[in-house]
C-alpha cells in the first residue's frame, strides 16, 4: 500500500482580475449614467450591473478573508483531497498549473466545464515538491498535466 503525502495549501488571491472587473463594472456604471436621456432600458442596465458588481464586491471580500488560511492537501493512492473534498483519479479530466512564481493548481473534474474555486489552490511552503509528487501521481493515473492559464468559476 502507497502513503499518503501530505502538503499545506492555500487558496490563489487574484486580486488583480478582482479589482480589474470591479473597476471596470465601476466604469459601465459611470458611461451608463453619463447619458442625459434616461429611459427604461438604461435603468435596468444600471441596476443590473450594480447588482452583478455587489455580488462580485461580496465573492472578493469572502476570497480575501479565505485566501491565506492554511489547509492540508493529500495526494493518496487513488485520489486528492483538497481541504475536506476528496476527489477520485477516475473523475479527475485535467490538472492546470498557471504561472511560475507562486503557481496556482486547479484540478478539472470530467464533469464540470470551468474549474470552480475550492479546486484551485497553490504550495505556500514547498511548491517544488508539491508539483512534483501532484505530476508524478497524475501521470500514474494518465491524467492530463498542463502548464496554462485556466477559466475558473467563483
Amino acid at each position: 500500500m502507497e502513503k499518503v503525502i501530505v502538503f499545506k495549501g492555500k487558496r490563489p488571491a487574484e486580486l488583480l482580475a478582482t479589482i480589474g472587473l470591479v473597476v471596470a463594472m465601476l466604469i459601465w456604471i459611470r458611461l451608463f449614467l453619463r447619458f442625459d436621456t434616461p429611459t427604461l432600458l438604461k435603468h435596468i442596465l444600471v441596476y443590473l450591473v450594480i447588482g452583478i458588481l455587489i455580488v462580485h464586491i461580496g465573492v472578493m471580500i469572502y476570497r480575501l478573508l479565505t485566501f491565506n488560511r492554511a489547509f492540508n492537501i493529500e495526494i493518496k493512492p487513488e485520489a486528492l483531497q483538497i481541504k475536506n473534498i476528496e476527489i477520485e483519479a477516475s473523475t479527475i479530466k485535467r490538472i492546470f498549473i498557471k504561472g511560475y512564481f507562486m503557481p496556482v493548481i486547479a484540478v478539472k473534474p470530467r464533469a464540470y466545464l470551468l474549474v470552480t474555486y475550492k479546486y484551485c489552490f497553490r504550495f505556500p511552503d514547498q511548491e517544488d515538491q508539491g508539483i512534483r509528487a501532484l505530476t508524478e501521481w497524475a501521470e500514474r493515473h494518465q491524467i492530463e498535466v498542463l502548464h496554462k492559464k485556466f477559466v475558473r468559476w467563483l
